[in-house]
């Protein structure tokens, strides 16, 4: 099964060492990176008001699925 492709507001994981990281999709970059690597803006928090902000490949990215994170 093919991976979707990641969307403006998707919520994603993505790993800072072992550390898991939850953010959010903010923006569709483009084909900019290495050899048109189709990079994403991604926002997350680490603390209280603390935002930062990262430009990752998808292949680097998951997306969390809603229906799953219900369970």
């Amino acid at each position: 099964m093919k991976k979707r492709v990641p969307r403006v507001g998707d919520k994603v994981r993505f790993y800072f060492g072992k550390h898991p990281i939850i953010g959010q999709v903010r923006e569709d970059r483009g084909p900019l990176g290495i050899g048109g690597r189709h990079l994403y803006e991604i926002v997350y928090e680490r603390g209280e008001g603390n935002v930062y902000i990262v430009e990752l490949p998808a292949e680097e990215f998951e997306i969390i699925d809603p229906k799953k994170e219900e369970a």
